[in-house]
């Protein structure tokens, strides 16, 4: 019932024009950006600058409520929104996001940019099905490809239970197809 919840709300906030806002860049903005929208609104951050105390509460409630995320990812958000959104010092100047992800591999990077690695795992289901579930259900399918593609960019609900898929409508349709080529690719390993 929590997965659900947190799903819907996610779409919720999607669905309300959330893709295209982002956070001050600066180190550890991108993950901020992809655990916290899983939930709510960026506007929520952006609205309310909070002490470094406070986030950390924050982020503990988030976690305790099911937010899927390491304590090396709290720690990395906790750090960022105590430098860019802290309501008892200005703000730097933006920066680039210099931790967006430890790999130099471009399929890490575009999952996490997008968010897919909030909601899902290669091995493992999170809110959404392991990425080699998804394969192993399209493999061997004519046309798959295509389908998964197009599905990664509308979202959907129903295929794999009550948890909705957001829409990545931002998601280019030449990225869609990289992730979907990927994820495919899974059922051969």
């Amino acid at each position: 019932m929590r997965e659900w919840f947190f799903a819907a709300l996610f779409v919720a906030g999607n669905a309300l024009g959330q893709q295209d806002e982002k956070l001050i860049s600066g180190p550890g903005s991108t993950l901020t950006e992809t655990k916290c929208k899983i939930c709510h609104e960026l506007q929520h951050i952006k609205r309310t600058p909070l002490s470094r105390g406070e986030w950390a509460d924050n982020l503990k409630n988030m976690k305790e409520r099911g937010t899927p995320m390491t304590d090396a990812e709290q720690a990395v958000i906790l750090d960022y929104l105590s430098v860019y959104y802290n309501r008892e010092k200005p703000a730097p100047d933006p920066s680039p996001d210099t931790i967006a992800t430890a790999s130099d591999d471009p399929m890490e990077k575009l999952l996490g940019a997008n968010g897919c690695s909030a909601c899902h795992q290669v091995d493992k289901k999170v809110l959404g099905p392991a990425f080699r579930e998804v394969a192993k259900r399209y493999a061997g399918q004519a046309g798959a490809a295509e389908r998964l593609a197009a599905k990664i960019r509308a979202g959907g609900q129903g295929a794999w239970g009550n948890v909705p898929m957001p829409p990545n409508a931002a998601l280019s349709e030449a990225d869609a197809r990289k992730l979907a080529g990927w994820v495919l690719g899974l059922a051969r390993n």
